[in-house]
């Protein structure tokens, strides 16, 4: 294997690449190292799945084929306006792809026509906010085209168009390059960042990743004269961000009203540690405060918190969390609450349409994390091609991507902080349960047991799913 090229093997949970000419000296792998080589009980340093888990990315640009080649080629075949027979997904991210591979599974020959305002590329989104440290810029983390992906599922494709209308009535949608009839209609929307009421000359500049685009955004500001961060939001992106960019060399300030990071998803104990890790490499914590104004000055930014305390910065990256995209189903009359709403087959109030994604609400709750969409994803084919594989809303595995402290946490439904027993705990990290209600159950698991998440979660859910 010598003259071989080296490859890169991606895990899907969290983003993670591996690549052999780098390899993974942390965990004893030399650069060079070949997937074949590493020994099977190697795991994910980011989330612990196994080697066996990986799955092997095709070249960045096969072929040779340029991004611009690559754009005609998608423009070219941008022509299909759906059918009386076709469903119709919109929403080209993962849960629009995931419905597309599921709906194909269930049924390899019904028409499928998937329609999204982005180019479609397709990319693990955990990644983005892990890639900075690595060095890896927004087209590191593409795997393929829209063009490539649908044909590789046999369905058609439609980007860069926006839709603006949708008629349950006529089974018709309005979009920004003509008419498309469906029989039967998949929403994957997704969700926005919310937006913040901040004050200033600046505060137009304020950036906001939630996608491939706007990573490529933030990228770009980055690669001028930055040294200086400040995030917005000390919850689960805003943490992944911190410890990304303090790893890439940045200073880097956070500002949360909370009193601790990720203080929804872990009891204090873990969220103190987690403050206390990052604190050390560096982050600048800024708690019980909010930015309420964002000036130009002469050496960068100037924020004003609303404790009065002024910090200077090059850059404010906002992670105030996500609203679902519900104003096309708004529109359209379908049953809207924080998200749109679906019954545990992802069917919408109107007939012949689904949702999944960040933009599904389920019983109040969005399930906005890989796993659970790839569930819904298989929900929708099934009741689509006549059959019943209903979601069933158990608690999410969640993989916070912070390598200062790794984090696995399966959070049960209204927890109480005082219902969490320690199992095990050192220097290296605990793991704590959830003792409260019988029927529900729960862990969290950081540093070094972290890896064990997905074997312990597999274990918990087994007898739910």
């Amino acid at each position: 294997m010598s003259g071989q090229a080296y490859r890169r093997w991606i895990c899907d949970a969290c983003g993670f690449i591996y690549d052999e000419k780098l390899g993974d000296p942390d965990s004893g792998l030399a650069p060079g190292t070949r997937y074949e080589d590493i020994a099977d009980d190697w795991q994910c340093p980011l989330c612990g799945l196994s080697k066996s888990d990986l799955r092997l990315l095709p070249e960045p640009n096969p072929a040779g084929v340029s991004v611009r080649t690559a754009r005609k080629s998608v423009a070219a075949k941008n022509k299909c306006r759906g059918g009386p027979d076709y469903i119709v997904i919109i929403g080209a991210g993962v849960a629009g792809w995931s419905a597309a591979e599921q709906l194909r599974k269930a049924d390899p020959d019904r028409p499928v026509l998937l329609v999204t305002a982005c180019e479609g590329l397709v990319y693990p989104k955990p990644a983005l906010s892990i890639a900075l440290a690595q060095g890896r810029q927004a087209d590191d983390i593409v795997e393929k085209n829209a063009i490539t992906r649908a044909e590789e599922l046999g369905i058609d494709v439609r980007t860069e168009t926006r839709i603006i209308k949708i008629d349950p009535l006529r089974k018709r949608i309005t979009s920004s390059k003509g008419g498309i009839e469906y029989d039967t209609l998949v929403l994957a929307t997704g969700a926005h960042q919310r937006a913040l009421t901040i004050a200033g000359d600046a505060a137009g500049s304020i950036m906001r990743v939630n996608d491939l685009a706007s990573y490529r955004q933030l990228r770009k500001s980055l690669d001028g004269d930055i040294s200086r961060v400040m995030i917005l939001g000390a919850g689960l992106i805003g943490c992944e961000f911190a410890d990304d960019m303090i790893a890439a060399g940045y200073t880097v300030s956070v500002i949360d009203p909370a009193s601790l990071p990720l203080i929804n998803l872990l009891p204090d104990s873990i969220s103190s540690e987690l403050r206390t890790r990052l604190q050390s490499k560096g982050v600048s914590w800024h708690f019980h405060a909010q930015l309420q104004q964002l000036q130009k000055s002469a050496t960068g930014l100037l924020a004003t918190l609303s404790t009065g305390e002024q910090i200077e910065t090059d850059l404010v990256l906002s992670a105030a969390g996500l609203i679902a995209n519900t104003a096309l189903a708004n529109k359209a009359g379908i049953s809207v609450t924080n998200g749109i709403a679906v019954d545990s087959n992802m069917r919408t109030s109107a007939p012949d349409i689904y949702a999944l994604g960040d933009c599904a609400s389920i019983d109040g709750r969005i399930y906005a994390y890989i796993e659970p969409i790839h569930r819904q994803a298989r929900a929708i084919a099934a009741a689509i091609s006549g059959g019943e594989d209903p979601f069933m809303s158990t608690p999410p595995l969640i993989r916070v991507k912070t390598p200062t402290l790794p984090l696995s946490i399966c959070n049960p439904i209204d927890t109480d902080q005082a219902h969490w027993k320690n199992i095990e705990h050192s220097e290296d990290g605990c793991h704590m349960e959830y003792a409260g209600k019988p029927d529900q159950f729960g862990f969290i698991l950081s540093g070094s047991h972290a890896r064990h998440g997905p074997a312990l979660y597999r274990r918990m859910m087994s007898p739910a799913v």
